[in-house]
């Protein structure tokens, strides 16, 4: 038997899914916290279905804080994947590049679409994440990082040579 969502629930102050592995006999957990400035994160195994309640104590017994708005090169605590991706997509705005082609383009085998874009967007706005009006280069390397940080190695390396292309071709 497969995985699957027991629970999704995303409010104003936080966000959490748990999912079910029955041939494991357990279930995942994972929580978003917001706080002042930050987002509490965790990410727990249960050999049983936590409430609520014991899921958000275990977050915070965990101690992983992660400072928001997340910022261009900040590093990797694993909350970060939403907002580094929603990164990407500031900088293939600023570049006029197709966030959906240059990701199909760095994982041919993977499927990257327009509303897992927006709910990508979404998700790291609710968090919390830097909105880049400035593009320079020092922050086009820490956004580059930001995915490095979270394992979009080739999304990295793909839209640095896409913006080496455009940079040949406006010479």
């Amino acid at each position: 038997m497969m995985s699957g969502f027991l629970w999704d629930e995303l409010t104003d102050s936080y966000s959490i899914t748990v999912v079910e592995f029955p041939r494991e006999k357990e279930y995942v957990a994972e929580v978003f916290i917001k706080d002042k400035d930050l987002i509490w994160y965790g990410v727990k195994r249960y050999g049983y279905l936590p409430t609520k309640s014991i899921i958000f104590r275990d977050t915070y017994a965990m101690h992983c804080k992660s400072p928001r708005p997340y910022k261009p090169g900040q590093i990797c605590d694993g909350s970060i994947t939403a907002p580094a991706l929603h990164l990407f997509i500031q900088l293939c705005e600023a570049i006029n590049a197709d966030p959906v082609g240059i990701y199909a383009q760095a994982y041919e085998d993977s499927i990257f679409t327009n509303d897992q874009i927006s709910e990508i967007k979404r998700f790291a706005e609710w968090q919390g994440v830097e909105i880049i009006y400035d593009w320079n280069p020092s922050v086009i390397t820490a956004v580059l990082e930001s995915l490095h940080e979270v394992n979009y190695h080739q999304l990295a390396n793909t839209i640095e040579e896409y913006m080496c292309h455009l940079s040949t071709l406006t010479a």
